[in-house]
């Protein structure tokens, strides 16, 4: 507090004692008033500002200085008031500091020093306290206004412990999951919420560095979507980055599931459609230019240029109907498996395999590719990979997709190298990273255990860092459309993603451009996929 500012009230029936302090303490470059008793001082506070600390006599006719106390604290003043007593007044002394008093001194021979000694640390102690109260009131205010952020928040936010207590839950939450009348504080989240939750929570304990996404059933039906992520204490100078609980956000996805069944079932509908006349068109094309090879140009004998122009254009475009119907056919196909894959409408098989006889017959089944293009394939695969539990036919389409788009992304003369190891959990972890030349199709994927990791490495034109991110979307193409002719349907990495998230597992690019690419998949050793 700034002395020049401060204004000290020195209150005593004795002038002596009055000038004495007085002078001690303008000495010190405190500004003094000056009070002859309780009543006086009284009016002064009240008419004079910036009067910061009292200095008062214990007995003064009228009213003494416990009284002034009191009355003081009654009306709510809060600055330092130090009372000043003869040697043996001790139990007064105390009796004013119960009264409220900050500090006392006794009227002797030291008193010249003492009282300084007593104001500083009397105005020093209210800086403090002042401080704390300041703080105090900020940390209120913030806490009000994070309050009334999470009570006015759209999506439902529960908190949890360590020990899957539910610590809060906002009034979207209690809403989304008819819960509005129940105190749900304290208890354990078992107690209160579904399958669902409770799944997603023991996964987020049970990995506590990931982020977990799930979809929940709200109450009336409706869909949810639920981001788990763990709450990590901020760790001081040389502690551990201790976790203290669980923080879910629920969104009420059942407008969005709506829509995108009705999208999902106008592309199959169209598809539908499309596929028996286009089947027709193609059928017809087929035979048109059979008949036309095989009968009509060994009739052609005219040496006229034009008319052998007009064969060659004719055939010609007989090739480019033909192939561009097998392309509609394919993409036709690749919309109708998706479509069918996020309706859950796919048979899946769960049957245990060998990972080297899934990669021979992926491998089988691309070798007419490779001969095309004179690349070389190379096989790497690790001695005694253990036995896997899946649809093999679909990790076997997810393979030969991967080795498919390896061909046609690396030029003649290159290398495709296919492999196949064991790898756990956590050597997994460096994946979950946003790395430049890296980009995930999930994060919901459990790390506890085994994993077969398969990956398909090529030395082929490899992909930009701004395209790894649309890698795994539907109908997207890395590289310049505008310049290239597409070279696939943009289905069927998004087509591999399905599958392999249904195996539980997860998959992955790294990319530098001119240096190839590297596709990789993780699926879990010795665990059935959901059925």
């Amino acid at each position: 507090m700034d002395k020049l500012k401060l204004k000290i009230l020195v209150v005593d029936d004795d002038p002596f004692v009055r000038e004495m302090l007085s002078d001690i303490l303008e000495s010190a470059e405190y500004k003094v008033e000056k009070a002859e008793n309780g009543a006086d001082a009284l009016e002064r506070y009240r008419t004079i500002s910036d009067i910061g600390l009292i200095i008062s006599d214990m007995n003064m006719p009228g009213m003494n200085g416990i009284e002034l106390i009191r009355e003081l604290r009654t009306h709510g003043a809060r600055l330092p008031i130090i009372i000043l007593t003869a040697n043996n007044e001790v139990n007064i002394a105390v009796e004013a500091i119960n009264a409220g008093a900050s500090d006392y001194q006794f009227k002797d021979e030291n008193i010249q020093d003492t009282i300084l000694i007593s104001v500083r640390k009397c105005l020093e102690k209210q800086f403090i306290e002042q401080q704390n109260l300041d703080l105090m009131a900020r940390l209120e205010d913030a806490l009000a206004h994070m309050n009334a952020i999470i009570d006015n928040m759209a999506d439902g936010l529960l908190v949890t412990d360590n020990n899957s207590r539910i610590v809060r839950a906002n009034p979207a939450f209690l809403s989304m999951f008819r819960l509005q009348k129940t105190n749900i504080t304290d208890q354990q989240i078992s107690a209160v919420c579904n399958k669902d939750l409770n799944d997603l929570i023991e996964k987020n304990s049970a990995s506590p560095d990931e982020i977990f996404t799930s979809e929940v059933l709200l109450s009336g039906g409706r869909t949810g979507k639920a981001v788990a992520t763990p709450i990590h204490k901020d760790p001081a100078a040389g502690s551990v980055n201790e976790r203290i609980g669980s923080v879910i956000i629920v969104r009420d996805i059942t407008s969005e599931k709506e829509v995108d069944r009705m999208k999902t079932d106008f592309i199959s509908t169209v598809s539908h459609e499309l596929r028996t006349p286009l089947t027709s068109v193609i059928g017809f094309a087929k035979i048109i230019k059979k008949k036309f090879v095989d009968i009509l140009i060994p009739q052609i004998t005219s040496e006229d240029r034009k008319v052998q122009k007009a064969v060659t254009q004719i055939s010609d475009n007989l090739y480019i109907i033909v192939s561009e119907g097998e392309r509609l056919t394919s993409l036709i196909n690749d919309v109708l498996d998706i479509a069918k894959m996020e309706a859950g409408k796919v048979d899946w098989k769960n049957d245990p395999f060998s990972v080297a006889e899934l990669i021979d017959r992926a491998t089988a089944a691309t070798t007419s590719l490779f001969e095309q293009k004179d690349l070389t394939l190379i096989k790497d695969i690790e001695n005694e990979i253990p036995v896997v539990t899946g649809d093999m036919d679909k990790l076997i389409q997810v393979v030969i997709n991967l080795l498919s788009n390896a061909v046609k992304f690396t030029p003649a003369g290159g290398s495709v190298r296919v492999q196949a190891r064991i790898a756990h959990g956590s050597q997994l972890m460096a994946h979950s990273k946003t790395d430049t030349g890296s980009e995930l199709s999930s994060m919901n994927y459990e790390l506890n255990g085994n994993f077969v990791e398969i990956s398909v490495v090529d030395t082929g034109i490899g992909i930009a860092d701004g395209d790894l991110p649309k890698v795994f979307e539907k109908f997207k193409q890395v590289g310049d459309t505008l310049t290239n002719k597409p070279k696939g349907t943009g289905l069927g990495l998004p087509i591999c993603r399905e599958i392999v998230e249904h195996h539980r597992g997860r998959i992955w690019v790294e990319s530098e451009p001119g240096k190839g690419s590297t596709f990789s998949f993780s699926i879990p050793i010795e665990s059935e996929s959901a059925k």
